[in-house]
Parts: C-alpha cells; sequence; structure tokens
C-alpha cells in the first residue's frame, strides 16, 4: 500500500489528495498484545518549498488548487517540524464541514475529518 502524502497533495496542486487515516485502539480481546508496525514516511527535502509544480501539463488541464498563496507557502522542513511540534499540544477547532476539524501549522490550514 502506497498513501499520497499532504507533501504531494502540495506540489500536485491537490491532484493527488493526501491520505486520510486514522490510528484505532485495538478490540478489548487484543489490547494486551504487543503490536508492531513499520512505517516509512517519505517527504520532500526541507528547503523544498510547498507550491504546486505550475509547469506540469496534467496540472495545468485539471486546474490547481493553492492550499496557500504561493509567496506565504512553507518549506517542507517549516511545515514538517510545524506539524510534529503541534502533535498533542493544538486544539483542532470546528471547521466549516459537518464532522471536520481545523488546525493551523505554518500558516496552512489543516483539516481532520472523523
Amino acid at each position: 500500500v502506497v498513501n499520497a502524502g499532504e507533501s504531494l497533495e502540495f506540489m500536485s496542486g491537490g491532484f493527488y489528495k493526501g491520505t486520510i487515516h486514522r490510528v484505532h485502539e485495538p478490540p478489548v480481546d487484543q489490547r494486551g498484545l504487543t503490536r508492531l508496525g513499520v512505517f516509512y514516511f517519505a517527504v520532500f527535502n526541507d528547503d523544498v518549498k510547498l507550491v504546486p509544480l505550475q509547469e506540469s501539463p496534467v496540472l495545468q488541464r485539471a486546474g490547481i488548487i493553492r492550499r496557500t498563496q504561493d509567496d506565504c507557502a512553507p518549506s517542507m522542513g517549516t511545515y514538517r517540524k510545524g506539524r510534529i511540534a503541534a502533535y498533542g499540544i493544538t486544539v483542532p477547532r470546528e471547521g466549516k464541514e459537518k464532522g471536520v476539524e481545523e488546525e493551523e501549522v505554518a500558516g496552512v490550514v489543516i483539516r481532520h475529518y472523523n
């Protein structure tokens, strides 16, 4: 399984969507068992600015959706560090859509689908 992440969503102008995922507590009868998960997160280099690849003919045809203005877009490093620093600290607010919470990280609104 390969999940597209948020950085690919930034760079593709929304053409590829970051996978929505949640970790759920195991069933009661399995909570005492040891669990093992192996994860690998591939991200762009820290100095890459998270703006859509405007020169792509595919994106030009499909339309580009910007998560932020290009001149205000964070670098991968700023965004990654902001996401890590915000984990467990920020409290998402109720979003515009039902069942969606939002928080802001590095000047970008992040949506959490519950």
